[in-house]
C-alpha cells in the first residue's frame, strides 16, 4: 500500500525551525496581495474589517523584518540604486525604474535592471530578450524594463547583479528591492503615488502596506512621490525623517488613441487599477465601462472575447495599458488600443540625489 504523502501545507508546518516558515507566510501573503484586487477597506479611515485583523497584520510585519533582516547584504562591484515602495501595487515602480535609466543613460552611464522577473516561470538568472521570451517567463514588468535598459530576472538578485557587470553594467537599478537586502544599495528610493498614499496606513492583511510607513522611510535615501503635491503624505514621512529629500513627478501621456466617437471600454490588471480609470478621463474619453482584473492578471481568450463583444455591444473602443497589453494573445491585438504613459520629473531635486558628488 502506498502510503499518502503530506500536503505541502503540511509539510510547511512541520518544518522545524522557525525560518522556512516565515519566508512560507511573508510569500503567501505577498501572492495573495498581488493576484487579488484591493478591497475598499484598505483605503478607509476607520474600518472594523481593518481591526478584526490587525493581529494578522502584527504578524506579518514581524515576519517581514525577519526576512529583510536575515541576510547580509553583499556589495556589488559597481554602484546600486534601489526603487521600491512600501505599499503593495500601483505606486509607480516600473516606470519611476524606466525614469532613473534614462537619467543614468543622458549622463552616458550604462544602466542595467535587475528584477525578480515576477509573474515568470524562469526562475534561473537569465537577460530578457524581447524577441525570445513571453510574459509567461519572465514576467510582464520585466518586458517592460527590457525595452528601455538590459534586464536580468531570477530570484537570487546577487548572480543577477555579477551577471550585469560582467556584461558591462558600470550601474545596476534595483527593481522593486526596497524589502530585499541581498545586496547593499549606494541609494535608496522610496516611490508613493499621491492618489493612493498609504491607504489606511495599515499592514497587510489590515491595510495595503509590506512594512511601516516608519520602517520604510528610515530605510530610504529619497521618496518620490508621482503626481499631485499631497501635504499629508508629506508630513507622514517627515515625521519620520525632517530632512529626507521629497521629489514630484507625474505621468505624462504620450499616446492616446484616436477614437472617433470617445467611447472606451477600459480594462486592466493592476494594483490599483483606478489610476488608469483617472488617466482615460484625462484623456478626455467617454468610459462606457471599466473592467478591473486582479494585479499581472493573464488573460484568457474567452474573457478577450467578452471583452471585445462587450466594447462592439456599446459602439467603443477597447482600451488597456502597456503592461497588460503585453498579456493579451497575438490574434486579439488588433481590436485593443493602448494608452501610453511616461513619468517625467517635476523638479531637479531627484537629479541631484542621484547625482551627488
Amino acid at each position: 500500500m502506498v502510503k499518502p504523502q503530506p500536503s505541502k501545507l503540511v509539510t510547511w508546518v512541520r518544518f522545524p525551525s522557525p525560518a522556512p516558515r516565515v519566508l512560507c507566510f511573508v510569500r503567501l501573503g505577498c501572492t495573495v496581495l498581488k493576484y487579488f484586487r484591493s478591497p475598499k477597506f484598505w483605503s478607509a479611515e476607520d474600518s472594523k474589517i481593518a481591526r478584526y485583523l490587525s493581529p494578522l497584520s502584527k504578524l506579518f510585519s514581524i515576519c517581514a523584518d525577519i526576512k529583510i533582516n536575515s541576510i547580509a547584504p553583499e556589495k556589488a562591484a559597481v554602484p546600486v540604486i534601489c526603487v521600491g515602495n512600501i505599499v503593495l501595487g500601483g505606486a509607480g515602480k516600473t516606470p519611476t525604474t524606466q525614469l532613473v535609466c534614462n537619467l543614468l543613460k543622458e549622463r552616458s552611464f550604462n544602466p542595467h535592471i535587475i528584477s525578480s522577473g515576477y509573474g515568470g516561470y524562469l526562475k534561473n538568472v537569465v537577460r530578457v530578450d524581447l524577441a525570445l521570451h513571453s510574459y509567461l517567463q519572465v514576467g510582464d514588468e520585466a518586458l517592460l524594463l527590457a525595452d528601455c535598459a538590459p534586464t536580468w530576472i531570477g530570484r537570487n538578485r546577487i548572480n543577477s547583479a555579477k551577471a550585469a557587470v560582467s556584461s558591462g553594467a558600470d550601474v545596476l537599478v534595483m527593481d522593486d528591492g526596497l524589502q530585499n537586502n541581498a545586496l547593499m544599495k549606494n541609494i535608496s528610493m522610496l516611490v508613493v503615488d499621491s492618489y493612493q498614499g498609504f491607504g489606511n496606513c495599515r499592514i497587510f492583511p489590515a491595510g495595503p502596506l509590506r512594512e511601516s510607513v516608519e520602517s520604510g522611510v528610515l530605510r530610504s535615501d529619497v521618496v518620490l512621490i508621482v503626481g499631485h503635491k499631497n501635504e499629508s503624505i508629506e508630513e507622514r514621512i517627515r515625521l519620520v525623517n525632517p530632512d529626507i529629500p521629497i521629489c514630484y513627478s507625474h505621468m505624462k501621456i504620450i499616446e492616446a488613441p484616436e477614437v472617433e466617437n470617445r467611447k472606451v471600454l477600459g480594462f486592466c490588471g493592476l494594483g490599483f487599477p483606478d489610476k488608469f480609470k483617472k488617466t482615460l478621463t484625462e484623456c478626455g474619453y467617454d468610459i462606457v465601462d471599466f473592467v478591473v482584473f486582479g494585479d499581472h492578471h493573464s488573460y484568457t481568450i474567452t474573457e478577450i472575447q467578452k471583452l471585445i463583444t462587450a466594447a462592439c455591444n456599446a459602439n467603443a473602443k477597447l482600451v488597456t495599458t502597456m503592461k497588460d497589453y503585453v498579456k493579451i494573445p497575438v490574434v486579439f491585438k488588433k481590436d485593443i488600443a493602448v494608452v501610453k504613459v511616461q513619468l517625467e520629473l517635476d523638479d531637479e531635486d531627484l537629479k541631484k540625489t542621484l547625482f551627488k558628488s
